[in-house]
């Protein structure tokens, strides 16, 4: 797997575990980076163009069926879990009147997830989100540019709500 990803122009560290290869929608460019113990779930996609860029860091999980998307910069910290249908997406199509929506092309946003983070499972994080270290999303969550998230806190929802912190 590793030789295959870096066949591909993935930058994958060791001991890296893949339930089935994830798909791409562009063919990487070095524009990915995969730490070092990352395990990746059956039927990940990584829709990451040319102009934006993956990070993942050590020792993080993606679930099976997550989705990485943008044409700017994703980011994500150590000891990342992500659950299964986790969408996170970078960017979006421009939807101004005076033009057809798929004439447009996208704008987008970088986002940051930090270190030791849990994303329940279908969780939506969009452009420009920013989740800092120790945080925990609940499910089906939608995490957005303008929540104002905390380190070590515990958030679900949509709009998210602060449940607590972690103990």
């Amino acid at each position: 797997m590793k030789l295959y990803l870096s066949l591909l122009g993935c930058k994958v560290g060791s001991g890296l575990k893949c339930l089935r290869l994830p798909s791409f929608k562009d063919i990487p460019k070095g524009n990915i980076q995969i730490g070092d113990k990352v395990s990746i779930g059956q039927g990940v996609i990584f829709e990451i163009t040319r102009t934006g860029s993956l990070e993942i860091g050590d020792r993080c999980t993606l679930g099976d069926y997550s989705r990485y998307s943008s044409i700017d910069k994703i980011s994500i910290g150590k000891a990342v879990a992500i659950a299964e249908h986790v969408s996170i997406r970078g960017s979006f199509h421009r939807t101004a009147r005076d033009q057809s929506i798929i004439d447009q092309g996208d704008e987008g946003a970088p986002i940051s997830i930090g270190d030791d983070i849990l994303l329940g499972a279908q969780t939506i994080v969009l452009m420009g989100a920013s989740i800092p270290d120790g945080t925990v999303i609940g499910s089906q969550s939608l995490v957005r540019k303008s929540d104002k998230l905390h380190p070590y806190g515990i958030f679900a929802g949509s709009p998210l709500n602060y449940i607590g912190d972690r103990r």
